[in-house]
């Protein structure tokens, strides 16, 4: 009961986000470093490293303003919808395209680990007694951060509910599938599975086509609505132009020095999971990009060089934006982004409802995490994909920050590492820590790791090689 008390009735994670974001919601759209730094003193240290983390790098304020504003209305929305029982409210895992439920129109989809990042950012506590509730009730401390807190917190008392869970986790995250069925159970409400085989071959793809046609029916009856052509095509023309600005994305991340902002990364986490399909996405991604480019045409970096280019091997530490994203990018680290930004899209055909659902299909099954930790061989699916993201964008490191649920990439990541090392040269880093709770390993340890990293290993190397190449050049 003590837990219960800590949150004023009819309030989880899920409301008490909206109502701290709220206060965002009345920011300008663009404000000076005098009144950031005067709004930020009046807000206590966790939600001032969030506030610091979005807005501290002035550049990207305007657009991080924009991009706070869009995900609030995408909250409020779900609340209100489901609220006066217009939609039905459908939670689904990281795993999970949101672009499907958002082409019913009777649902709403929101992805549970983003209202735990959003809960662990704003909110007093950074989610911990959330989690803490959900230990208390028994749950194995095994289960990822990232859903329970989430879970715990709608669990702790009165407020609003999902109606429906929709999971393809299975055999890609488990922890994430067993919170999510043990939520379904505790709370009453129907569980729709998505299965993906472990084939990756053609026959496995036309196996997931059919689960996912299966699901499409069970949704559709829940729904009380036939998903329709007319608006899974409008929701597939916004696929279809959303792809076409990450392939741009994509190139601009390549240029020396990087002009895309570390916390772009993510910006685009966020949008992947929670609105992608939304005319919101493509306003967004739209914004990213056209600063990225302006940055790229007049050759602006925050720090004074570029002295790494760093890539996520994983999930990135999501507890503490400021201590993150801005810290490497005022040090001259640059973050090209993480697994759960690796996307390939196919080209989207628009001729009748199979094709697109076939489009939807094959973007599912090659969906971060689902492709590499849910393919047949997981070491293997993720060094490939490892080495072709840091040939590609030239990355000269790895940071692999572990999350503690996640057991099975840290069983694969001696091998991972070792080879990855072989085909690229580029040396990876190993953290052992929590993306969403700081108390497995704070961001003070995060920080004096990469700094030495990057100083002692990334930094010698290169110098290292203008040498050879000098010595090269005068021979």
């Amino acid at each position: 009961m003590a837990q219960t008390t800590l949150l004023r009735e009819g309030d989880n994670a899920f409301e008490r986000t909206i109502e701290m974001l709220d206060m965002i919601y009345e920011f300008p759209d663009d404000f000076s470093d005098e009144e950031l730094e005067g709004l930020a003193g009046y807000l206590n240290p966790d939600i001032r490293n969030t506030v610091m983390g979005l807005f501290d790098i002035k550049s990207a304020r305007s657009v991080e303003v924009f991009f706070i504003k869009k995900v609030i209305d995408i909250l409020r929305e779900a609340r209100d919808a489901r609220n006066e029982g217009r939609k039905k409210l459908v939670f689904i895992p990281f795993t999970f395209p949101p672009e499907l439920i958002f082409a019913f129109d009777n649902l709403f989809p929101v992805c549970t680990e983003i209202i735990a990042g959003l809960a662990v950012n704003v909110c007093a506590g950074q989610g911990e007694r959330f989690w803490d509730f959900a230990m208390g009730m028994g749950l194995p401390d095994s289960l990822c951060s990232a859903n329970t807190m989430t879970i715990g917190s709608f669990l702790m008392g009165p407020g609003i509910r999902p109606d429906a869970i929709v999971s393809n986790s299975p055999g890609s995250c488990n922890p994430n599938a067993k919170i999510h069925a043990f939520a379904a159970d505790y709370l009453g409400v129907p569980q729709f599975i998505l299965e993906k085989p472990n084939d990756d071959s053609e026959r496995g793809r036309e196996l997931y086509y059919e689960y996912l046609c299966r699901l499409i029916g069970d949704l559709e009856e829940f729904a009380g609505e036939e998903l329709s052509a007319q608006k899974l095509r409008t929701v597939m023309e916004r696929i279809d132009k959303l792809a076409e600005l990450y392939n741009e994305y994509w190139e601009l991340r390549k240029a020396r020095p990087c002009p895309a902002h570390n916390i772009f990364n993510a910006n685009l986490f966020m949008l992947r999971s929670l609105m992608w399909g939304r005319q919101e996405a493509v306003d967004l991604f739209q914004r990213m990009i056209d600063l990225s480019r302006e940055r790229l045409r007049t050759g602006e970096y925050t720090a004074p060089e570029e002295v790494a280019r760093a890539y996520i091997t994983f999930i990135p530490a999501l507890f503490d934006l400021n201590g993150f994203y801005p810290w490497m990018e005022k040090r001259g680290i640059t973050i090209l982004g993480d697994i759960l930004g690796v996307q390939f899209f196919p080209p989207v055909d628009l001729s009748s409802r199979e094709s697109m659902l076939r489009c939807i299909s094959e973007i599912g099954f090659n969906f971060p995490m689902i492709r590499q930790m849910g393919g047949e061989s997981m070491s293997l699916r993720w060094l490939e994909d490892l080495s072709y993201v840091v040939k590609d964008l030239g990355a000269d490191c790895c940071i692999y920050c572990g999350h503690h649920a996640c057991k099975h990439t840290a069983g694969s990541l001696a091998f991972v590492r070792r080879e990855l090392m072989k085909q690229t040269g580029v040396p990876t880093l190993v953290m052992m820590g929590d993306s969403f709770d700081k108390r497995n390993y704070p961001m003070s340890m995060i920080q004096q790791e990469i700094g030495a990293f990057v100083d002692n290993v990334v930094s010698k190397r290169k110098s290292g090689k203008r040498r050879r190449k000098r010595k090269t050049a005068a021979d």
